[in-house]
């Protein structure tokens, strides 16, 4: 077939130097990387899940996403696009291609929604059903990332000047005619229309042309030159791109115990005589034993080697079921920096290294070994990426990160799956792509739960293998978890899946066993002394000198407010303690000091082999100590806090085997603090309410004080302590009563305000009933939901700003003095800062107390914050429309009736002023 002059003047890119590119050359560009895409870049799972109910199988699902990418543009012949330059839009008329006197509001027309409406007429003209064809053609019009609405489409078919008719008419059935021969669907046209894709395959299909239009829309890889061949040109820029194929891993040996204990002792390159542990021995047994892809809830005590074992079950998992990586996510971006490390030591002993690794949050930029992986990566530009390093690629930036082989991020990234935003079907392809691990799962609450819940009804419905991870998850909390999956998949079963019982255990989805206990460790912290303390904090720091000056030890004391965290710092200081011998971590310090603070953490707590214990030491922190990281203290002083997160902070305690630690602290024993013990029923502080709420600090308190024995042993006691503390047959001293019920009935509608609340974004279920994605992200969030913005709506936290921080000394400004390698360097302000200096500022942010932005107080913030505004910064790419606080030569400033003030060993201090309004 020959196609006319009017529809070879058809253009779909241009520059400002008047090039062009035609629309057939885009088209065919993006067909042969559509082939590049499925042959060398989604997983096996990925491609049969796609295929799923396409009567040719994968042959047909790559050939179906061929030409996909091929009609994908086709809504740029419409006078709506083609009006856009002037002199192309003339060529065009002057072929026959006539533009209207007026086209009107373009945007009631853009390119995608008109190639939509022009698909679904061909598909009909050849004798398809039209609501089949709307499940095919929606992947074209959802290819910029967001589905057009029922209304848009409604209103789109009256567009005729926008449309076009006539010579338009025919030269859209002519290209669309053209295409599907060229690819070769014209033969397979026939037998596809009688399926109906899922909403599953069209978000897949939809990730994959935008991924395919995404790499043939780069002009160093396609430049604007119709003088090439594009099946030629596309493997040629494929190999420029290098983009890593999926990981496949090796099929090992894992029929016997001992050839499980070989496997997992070579991944983590544990000696011989290290002993592996039961559960990760069972991890991989079960791993190795299912039939389908499904959810591992794996519960057991802190220390014993969850990660481990998570991490060989996902290599098994990936192996069987064709997936081509792991995503691993946490609950705060500091125990995803120091996961990453964990993660990355395991991929370099993998015999078939993944390529490509990404760290996903944001302040990801600031950690050494991702930063090292992307100057690797960014070098390998241009190479095949055959070595067999794992490095973090260039083109996995931004909203393309998660579709790395091998990602760490945290939880967040997981909740936003469920978020209703822009270029939401990537993320969605990112984890269909992969096994997915959530580590400390009982971490989320009420409202953050809302959204995993959604997530993992998605996970399931791709098929996804999902691990999840706790010492301490609440009965209800696993089975809705699991009956969320259960949704997912769309099993009809409705039988409860409970655990048996048993800890550790491993629960299953689905399973005919539901769950399989497995045998402890034999690590046992036995005798664990539980005492209350009182809460001044000058009579706490005896406490602790008493407890280790004499002949040392470690101290952890968690906080659960920042302010109470400093004024703990402030005594301990008071009482004697040198700096050397004192560390604060929390979130009111500049992002980069804080990474240097968290790096000492690991470096003196961490295992014994990885950290230089200090012989006198105390770490005074929020609740970041009590997630996910592998460190260990001789005695814990703790705020009472709900018993799940209680018990998490407990597994600091005694957590490494050591020689022999210092005779005062040989003994584990937990403090717990911020309550009026002498109340009735007790006081917790104000601010440990305004975080956890009453009930469950109430609950924690009364089923500690009805136990007959003083100790705690783990992990024998965990699953009945807290079991106990969320039981609604909880019992409690009789004059504590009526306080709980109104603490519960308080409680329960706050849960459901935040269930409430996480409505208003939450993405529908698979299993909705609209056949297409039209309208999937009707009323989402802003363009920002890769950022703050996204992290606030999976989060039910309040408003808060982020701003850079720095210095004013006469003149000059200053980097503070406290962030690593740049502190006291002088910013330009008049002029442009280099570019590597104007990343490092830019890494210089804190995030300011959200009472700062409470009762109307955020847009005076804001505007305060505004007045502060450097001309050179607006030419750099990381500093421009940044807010900046900037403090005096005593790092001193004033903000909305607040005096700020930043100290090097107590971070951010706030302070109400005389007059706030």
């Amino acid at each position: 077939m020959v196609l006319s002059t009017a529809t070879l003047s058809a253009w779909a890119k241009s520059d400002r130097d008047g090039g062009s590119l035609s629309l057939v050359r885009h088209l065919a560009d993006s067909a042969e990387v559509a082939k590049l895409v499925w042959d060398r870049w989604l997983p096996r799972h990925t491609r049969e899940v796609i295929s799923r109910g396409l009567p040719g199988g994968e042959g047909d699902g790559r050939l179906f996403l061929c030409w996909l990418a091929a009609v994908h543009d086709v809504g740029k012949l419409t006078p709506a696009f083609a009006c856009q330059v002037t002199a192309l839009a003339d060529a065009m008329h002057a072929k026959g291609l006539r533009m209207p006197s007026a086209v009107g509001n373009r945007k009631a027309l853009p390119h995608n929604l008109a190639g939509q409406l022009a698909v679904i007429e061909f598909l009909v003209g050849l004798g398809w059903d039209r609501g089949v064809a709307a499940t095919h053609a929606v992947v074209v019009g959802s290819h910029h990332g967001v589905p057009p609405t029922a209304r848009e489409f409604r209103n789109a078919g009256s567009q005729t000047a926008l449309f076009g008719s006539g010579q338009w008419e025919n030269s859209r059935k002519e290209l669309l005619t053209f295409v599907t021969e060229r690819t070769g669907a014209v033969a397979r046209l026939g037998a596809w229309q009688a399926v109906s894709l899922s909403l599953v395959q069209q978000s897949l299909l939809t990730a994959a042309v935008i991924v395919t239009d995404w790499i043939a829309s780069n002009q160093d890889l396609f430049p604007l030159d119709e003088n090439r061949v594009s099946s030629v040109a596309a493997p040629a820029a494929w190999n420029l791109l290098g983009l890593p194929r999926p990981w496949q891993p090796t099929v090992v040996a894992v029929s016997g115990e001992s050839a499980r204990a070989d496997f997992v002792r070579a991944r983590f390159g544990w000696p011989k005589s290290m002993m592996v542990r039961p559960l990760q021995l069972e991890c991989v047994r079960v791993a190795a034993a299912i039939h389908v892809p499904g959810l591992m809830v794996v519960e057991a005590p802190m220390g014993e080697g969850k990660t481990e074992a998570a991490l060989a079950a996902a290599e098994v998992l990936a192996q069987r079921f064709g997936f081509g990586g792991v995503f691993v996510a946490l609950p705060t971006m500091a125990t995803s920096d120091a996961m990453f490390a964990r993660v990355r030591q395991w991929v370099e002993n993998l015999p078939d290294t993944p390529s490509s690794m990404f760290l996903a949050h944001g302040r990801a930029a600031l950690n050494p070994e991702f930063a090292a992986l992307r100057r690797r990566g960014f070098c390998s530009i241009g190479t095949d990426c055959a070595d067999s390093g794992v490095a973090a690629h260039a083109w996995y930036v931004g909203k393309k990160g998660p579709l790395a082989n091998v990602v760490v991020g945290t939880i967040d990234q997981v909740l936003r799956l469920a978020l209703k935003t822009r270029h939401v079907m990537l993320r969605h392809l990112a984890l269909a792509n992969k096994v997915v691990v959530i580590d400390e799962v009982h971490a989320a609450d009420n409202y953050m739960s809302t959204y995993l819940c959604r997530s993992l009804e998605w996970l399931a419905a791709y098929g996804v293998p999902v691990v999840l991870l706790s010492a301490t998850l609440p009965p209800a909390q696993r089975e809705l978890l699991i009956e969320a999956y259960r949704r997912g998949r769309g099993d009809s079963d409705d039988k409860a899946c409970v655990a048996g019982g048993g800890y550790p255990c491993i629960t299953l989805w689905p399973s005919p066993q539901g769950a399989v206990s497995v045998a402890a460790s034999g690590r046992v912290i036995d005798g664990i002394e539980i005492g209350k303390v009182c809460d001044d904090p000058d009579g706490l720091a005896r406490t602790i000198a008493g407890a280790v000056v004499p002949g040392g030890g470690v101290v952890g004391v968690v906080c659960n407010t920042v302010a109470r965290a400093q004024e703990t710092f402030e005594a301990l200081t008071r009482a004697g303690f040198t700096d050397d011998e004192l560390l604060l971590v929390h979130s009111r310090f500049v992002a980069t000091h804080r990474m240097a603070l968290e790096s000492r953490l690991r470096s003196a707590l961490g295992p014994p082999a990885k950290s230089l214990r200090p012989g006198r030491f105390v770490v005074v922190g929020t609740q970041v100590i009590e997630q996910s990281l592998d460190i260990d203290v001789d005695l814990l002083v703790t705020d009472l806090a709900p018993m799940d997160l209680l018990l998490q902070r407990i597994g600091r305690l005694h957590r490494h085997r050591r020689q022999q630690r210092p005779a005062q602290v040989d003994a584990p024993r937990c403090l717990i603090r911020g309550v009026d013990w002498d109340a009735v029923p007790p006081q917790p502080v104000p601010g440990s309410q305004a975080v956890y709420g009453r009930a469950r600090l109430l609950r924690s308190a009364a089923v500690l004080g009805a136990r007959k024995e003083s100790t705690v042993t783990v992990p024998e006691d965990v699953p009945g302590l807290v079991a106990e503390a969320y039981s609604d047959e909880i019992t409690v001293p009789g004059s504590w009563a009526a306080a709980l019920a109104v603490a519960d009935d308080e409680w329960q509608a706050h849960v459901d305000d935040q269930q409430r609340r996480a409505q208003s974004y939450l993405l529908p279920a698979p299993d909705t009933e609209n056949s297409t994605l039209q309208g999937w992200l009707m009323a989402g969030i802003p363009e920002d939901a890769d950022g703050a913005g996204g992290q606030a709506q999976v989060r039910d936290a309040e408003d808060t700003i982020e701003a850079i921080v720095v210095q004013r000394c006469g003149n000059e400004v200053r980097v503070l003095a406290d962030v690593p390698e740049t502190g006291g360097m002088v910013v330009p302000t008049e002029t442009e800062p280099p570019q590597k200096l104007a990343k490092q500022v830019a890494a210089c942010t804190i995030r300011l107390p959200a009472f700062l932005t409470r009762y109307g107080r955020k847009e005076r913030v804001i505007r305060a914050l505004e007045d502060t505004w450097y001309p050179g910064w607006q030419q750099s790419h990381w500093l421009a429309g940044e807010l900046v606080l900037e403090l005096n030569e005593d790092r001193r400033a004033s903000l909305a009736g607040h005096d700020l003030e930043y100290d090097s060993r107590l971070g951010l201090l706030v302070a109400s002023t005389q007059d706030v309004q």
